[in-house]
């Protein structure tokens, strides 16, 4: 269609499409086809809407060639460990106790291992892999801020117009965490893309949080106030979880500012 859009332009057309697929299919299907959504607009974006797909830079751009392998350990650690660690809060403050798994949860965690990073992938592929190298021209964490922003837009209709998704608690409490846990992710996730040069890391972030959140509480603890510790305090985006992960986003920028001094030239710095 176009042999060339700049990276405003791109950005633009990949908002519009992905937001427009969410409004319109988060009741099909219970959701499947908006998970797929920015994987397949990425798809449109490359091979239809401007062909960068035809040539290997195109494809480049996406962070897919390299793994990332020394950037895992931080990941799991800022993901999993921070749910890890909600879920150890909840427990402490007496709203749920550590149980010995029950019922069929070996089959729950093989589906979820292979199901979890097929749409962690399908989701990443379009945020950090396309999105935000596109939103550069902003600034570094501008771009992971609109990411963010765009990211809870591309949810919502989800939120607000099935059952399947922070359906329980206050509605405006709930929107409150989840809004500050995704900004938080977004600025967490997008720091993991930029250091590592890849798309992968990121993926398995968000494996990493899914799984772990889900197979804990579901697997891991009992509770008699399932709404208080599953939304408010250590589940997808409770308060806990929104802490640690801003913790750990606030650190990692901080430490990046700080070396990013050191290592300028003592005529830059005046």
């Amino acid at each position: 269609m176009f042999e060339r859009l700049s990276d405003r332009a791109s950005s633009i057309v990949f908002i519009v499409l992905t937001l427009t697929i969410s409004l319109g299919t988060a009741n099909i299907a219970g959701g499947l086809i908006l998970a797929f959504s920015p994987l397949l607009v990425v798809i449109a974006m490359l091979l239809v809407i401007t062909r960068e797909g035809y040539s290997r830079d195109g494809w480049r751009r996406l962070g897919m060639g390299r793994l990332g392998l020394r950037a895992w350990p931080l990941t799991v650690a800022t993901t999993a460990g921070v749910c890890l660690l909600a879920t150890v809060g909840a427990v402490a403050l007496g709203f749920g106790r550590f149980t010995a798994p029950q019922g069929d949860w070996v089959p729950s965690v093989i589906a979820v291992c292979i199901t979890g990073p097929v749409l962690a992938f399908a989701e990443e592929i379009g945020w950090r892999g396309y999105l935000q190298p596109r939103l550069a021209f902003l600034g570094e964490r501008s771009a992971m801020l609109v990411v963010g922003l765009v990211w809870i837009a591309w949810h919502m209709p989800y939120i607000l117009f099935t059952p399947y998704y922070h359906s329980e608690g206050n509605h405006s409490l709930v929107l409150l965490l989840f809004s500050g846990s995704v900004i938080a992710f977004s600025f967490l996730f997008g720091y993991l893309r930029v250091m590592s040069g890849s798309v992968w890391p990121v993926v398995l972030a968000h494996f990493a949080h899914n799984a772990t959140f889900a197979l804990l509480l579901e697997y891991a603890i009992s509770t008699d106030e399932p709404v208080v510790v599953r939304e408010y305090l250590a589940g997808d985006t409770g308060l806990f979880v929104l802490l640690g992960t801003a913790v750990c986003a606030l650190a990692i920028g901080i430490s990046r500012s700080v070396a990013s001094r050191r290592s300028a030239p003592v005529s830059a710095r005046g």
